[in-house]
């Protein structure tokens, strides 16, 4: 039986500062001959031969151009060196990954746009409660931001504005105003009155799996696209070491999505443009590393990758249990639990499933490792780890949300969470490792849209945060400060889930 936890894991790789397994691999000797092949395929080859990963930006790198080569017993680095475009690239590696990486300076932040930050935290009027979550917008603008989990806001706004009005709403409470020339006076507090609402009431009727599996296998052709797609995305990655962020990164994403009956066609990731953190240092000795987080991510889909608790021919491993009927985004839903038969190497996942009652479409699935599948994750999620530790994950989970539009279902957004601990035999300490990857559809294009092609894509060996190379202030001036704790549908300013909508491109 196929192990089902390779479709939708990310790799991780742990690394020990003060190793020198990367200079090593560089001078490892390789032999490869090759007529006109891409400099991408290269590198392919070289990574499926020797076991080394390669991560690069494909524009700079020019990873489309050909060459030819007829190497036979020479260091890798030789190699990689004729590879590189004079004075715009170098190479460096840790353990056997290499990274090309651009020597080019940063350009200087534009100072055309001049803006103000607005800080400050929202709390319940009557009992003092932080907020979460809170829609801070500008009246009349299109700009804005969320309250983080804690209540916390920080938004920027240009100085033409600062005459204008901040606007704060949130479910159950009244909307607030508060001009913004009393506002960057100092830290402000916001408080907000509590609003009641009269909920619609629905039927509860009760559904039996068997029957909603078979309205979902019914209607899967005509809920789900039969051609690619083109989605603009948002990404995000965030990595704390004993509760202090060591990795804040985020990005936009173009995927080519790839039709929802082809279960051998990968959806293709384009990186855009991204921006990280500055400033952070890890906390110990010990690098936490996600490979190929944007790839990896698109495997979340469980409805395109059918995935084991999904497959037709897997359902009798699993316990199915109806557990309730809910409005989710005002559409009545049916709730369904499931958990493995049996504690099986194979079936590792335990979840609830929700299931659109008008379509049998799935519009939100949200699973974790059992604790079987935690014990079989010590050995298959973990790439690479030093010898004097001991990786133990205590907790993986993942929340997948879809959208109903014109008639189809879309993968809306995805989001994973992984808590580890590691265990250093040399030093005896104990490190913890939180780590969430999130993505969030901004755009749908069908048609005649702009191709990706395969040496534009994001390669599973390929981490994320080395493709950050240079900050693009023009490109990120149009979006604020995403608080690290904010939801990531929550935190992009111009994102608003009713306006997600296809276009057709002739």
């Amino acid at each position: 039986m196929r192990k089902h936890f390779i479709s939708i894991f990310f790799v991780l790789c742990f690394t020990a500062s003060g190793s020198y397994a990367g200079e090593e691999i560089l001078m490892h000797y390789v032999s490869i001959k090759a007529d006109s092949i891409t400099k991408a395929d290269l590198l392919d080859t070289l990574s499926a031969r020797y076991n080394i990963h390669f991560s690069y930006n494909p524009e700079l790198l020019k990873a489309n151009k050909r060459v030819s080569i007829n190497i036979e017993n020479m260091p890798l680095y030789y190699v990689l060196n004729g590879l590189i475009p004079d004075e715009i690239m170098a190479i460096r590696s840790v353990n056997t990954q290499v990274i090309f990486y651009p020597t080019q300076k940063q350009p200087p932040e534009s100072k055309t746009n001049k803006y103000i930050t607005i800080s400050g935290k929202i709390v319940e009027e009557e009992r003092e409660l932080p907020v979460p979550y809170c829609n801070i917008t500008i009246v009349g603008k299109a700009l804005g931001t969320m309250s983080n989990n804690n209540g916390r806001f920080s938004v920027l706004i240009p100085d033409s504005l600062v005459n204008d009005t901040l606007a704060f709403s949130c479910m159950g409470y009244q909307i607030e105003y508060l001009p913004m020339a009393q506002a960057q006076l100092a830290t402000v507090t916001v408080y907000l009155k509590p609003r009641t609402y009269n909920l619609k009431t629905i039927d509860i009727v009760r559904y039996e799996p068997e029957k909603i599996f078979a309205g979902f296998d019914k209607n899967f052709d005509d809920n789900y696209e039969s051609e690619y797609t083109l989605f603009s995305a948002f990404y995000r990655e965030l990595t704390t070491e004993n509760d202090k962020y060591t990795n804040i990164s985020e990005a936009v994403l173009k995927i080519m999505k790839a039709p929802y009956k082809s279960d051998f066609r990968d959806d293709l990731v384009k990186f855009i443009k991204g921006r990280k953190g500055t400033g952070i240092s890890p906390v110990s000795d010990i690098r936490f590393t996600l490979m190929g987080g944007p790839y990896y991510i698109t495997k979340l889909d469980v409805v395109k990758n059918n995935e084991s608790f999904m497959k037709a021919e897997n359902r009798h491993l699993y316990n199915y249990k109806y557990e309730s009927t809910m409005l989710v985004n005002n559409r009545k839903t049916a709730v369904v639990s499931f958990s493995p038969v049996y504690s099986l190497r194979d079936i590792l996942f335990e979840g609830t499933l929700y299931f659109d009652v008008e379509t049998w479409g799935i519009s939100r699935v949200e699973f974790n490792y059992t604790r079987q599948g935690l014990r079989e994750a010590r050995h298959t999620l973990i790439q690479k780890k030093p010898q004097h530790v001991r990786v133990i994950p205590e907790k993986l989970e993942y929340v997948v949300q879809y959208k109903y539009l014109d008639g189809k279902w879309y993968l809306q957004s995805a989001r994973s969470f992984f808590d580890i601990q590691i265990n250093n035999r040399e030093t005896r300490e104990k490190t913890k490792f939180k780590s969430t990857s999130e993505i969030l559809t901004t755009g749908i294009e069908k048609g005649n849209y702009e191709k990706i092609s395969r040496h534009e894509i994001f390669r599973r060996h390929e981490i994320f945060t080395d493709k950050i190379s240079t900050y693009d202030p023009s490109f990120w001036d149009k979006y604020n400060v995403v608080e690290p704790e904010e939801d990531l549908t929550n935190a992009l300013k111009n994102f608003n889930e009713q306006n997600l909508v296809v276009t057709y491109t002739y």
